[in-house]
């Protein structure tokens, strides 16, 4: 049977081991790099707050056990199939980062997304993707000169 317990109780260990092996990552740069944060800060944090969140659902699982057995999980779903067509999308945009680089991905992922997000006008989506790029542009490549990724023929 489908239940929230069950579902929750996987959750929870799939979420504490990333976050146990972002942290484990996260060791091998350092933590602190002279008075400033250091690369594995970050991930550091971030895994850490993963594993806490998924001591807290397991918890609370235990606390509600009853009320969370009675709820049934339905994987199949529409809602579901929605959130399953856009974990895809998000990987095609990992893809895309380093085939296509950056700005080109971008460009194609945020018009997709909110098309998912059923927004259908052409030119709204059009001026958010163009505007959105843009700005990253001028904050990160041109005020900030951080390098983004490139496309793999560039490269």
């Amino acid at each position: 049977m489908n239940t929230m317990r069950k579902w929750n109780n996987v959750a929870s260990v799939i979420t504490g081991l990333v976050g146990a092996f972002i942290i484990t990552l996260a060791k091998k740069f350092p933590i602190k790099s002279g008075g400033d944060p250091g690369a594995g800060f970050w991930p550091l944090m971030l895994g850490l707050l993963l594993v806490i969140c998924a001591i807290v659902l397991f918890i609370s699982n235990i606390i509600h056990k009853d009320k969370e057995e009675k709820k049934s999980v339905v994987l199949n779903s529409d809602a579901n199939k929605c959130v399953y067509l856009m974990m895809v999308v998000i990987i095609m945009f990992c893809i895309g980062l380093y085939v296509l680089g950056f700005y080109i991905s971008t460009l194609i992922f945020i018009p997709t997304v909110m098309y998912l997000l059923d927004t259908r006008d052409k030119k709204l989506m059009a001026i958010t993707s163009i505007t959105t790029v843009l700005a990253i542009y001028i904050i990160f490549g041109v005020l900030l000169k951080t390098q983004l990724p490139n496309p793999i023929f560039i490269n």
